[in-house]
């Protein structure tokens, strides 16, 4: 005889078809949505065209997302995320069709040409191109943004995944700004596991000798700090950045909670606890261009 504290069934009806156990969530959704493929091993990738337009000083974000995945609690796993190198598409900027997704002809750095690009009187000027994270679990989500760099690829442990092309800094953080083009992004997501490889870059502008920056917010999952620096081209030779990291508790920089005293650009510094903000403080001798570059945890 069955022992009546053992686990049991619900459903004590007959099973045939039409007739059965009611569908288990997350093992019944058809073969082609995008958890359906992840759980067969499949990856899922798309591409999207972001229209950067170097005078705006807002952030521009690509109206086309390259990935998004949505899935129940029971579908969250071990996701590999590749951040493709992007590309330009050699068209001038006033050339550019209102479908400009349907443009194609994209080249890579090494593809473009050495020339004046097109509608301009310059090479191309590569702007910091970057990539909108959104991630999480049932109702806990959150958000990051990683620098693109020439390709990249992060892991996230998620259920819910949307990755987007942006630009947030222009010329306001440091004459940081690029040529107005289409850029073609790319980006695809499959089961596994990829070694963190995720930064963001943030650019201070220009800090005068024994003068500090404006106070800027720690990027998110920002883990180690690296301070770099550079002077114009018509300075020629480049010369050694000193300085320091200076981290703080508000965004008025009233509440220090970390100096770092930085004498070359391959020192490396730990983001304290509570450090929500930071600023730089230049030492180098000579007015400098400066930015932080953060590895991000994940």
């Amino acid at each position: 005889m069955r022992d009546p504290r053992l686990p049991r069934l619900l459903h004590t009806e007959p099973l045939f078809p039409g007739n059965g156990l009611p569908p288990r969530p997350g093992e019944d959704r058809p073969g082609l949505s995008p958890f359906g493929r992840l759980a067969m091993g499949q990856c899922l990738g798309k591409s999207s065209i972001l229209v950067y337009d170097s005078r705006v000083d807002a952030v521009q974000q690509a109206p086309v997302d390259m990935i998004v995945v949505e899935g129940d609690d029971l579908d969250a796993f071990q996701l590999n995320l590749v951040l493709h190198p992007p590309r330009v598409i050699p068209l001038a900027f006033c050339d550019l069709p209102l479908d400009v997704q349907n443009v194609t002809g994209e080249q890579s750095n090494s593809e473009v040409a050495c020339g004046d690009f097109p509608g301009t009187k310059d090479p191309i000027r590569w702007p910091p191109l970057e990539a909108l994270i959104e991630f999480g679990v049932g109702g806990v989500n959150t958000k990051v943004v990683v620098d693109f760099m020439n390709g990249v690829t992060l892991s996230v442990i998620a259920s819910y995944l949307r990755v987007s092309a942006l630009v947030t800094q222009s010329k306001r953080c440091g004459d940081v700004f690029g040529t107005s083009a289409a850029y073609y992004l790319a980006a695809h997501v499959g089961p596994g596991f990829a070694e963190a490889h995720a930064q963001r870059t943030v650019f201070v502008g220009d800090v005068d000798d024994n003068d500090e920056s404006d106070v800027f917010d720690v990027p998110r999952f920002a883990k180690v700090a690296v301070l770099i620096g550079c002077r114009a081209r018509e300075n020629r030779a480049p010369t050694l950045t000193i300085g320091w990291i200076r981290f703080f508790q508000d965004p008025k920089g009233e509440h220090c909670v970390g100096d770092f005293f930085v004498s070359d650009n391959q020192a490396r510094v730990e983001v304290p606890n509570a450090g929500q903000y930071f600023s730089v403080f230049n030492e180098s001798g000579h007015k400098m261009k400066m930015a932080v570059i953060f590895e991000l945890a994940i």
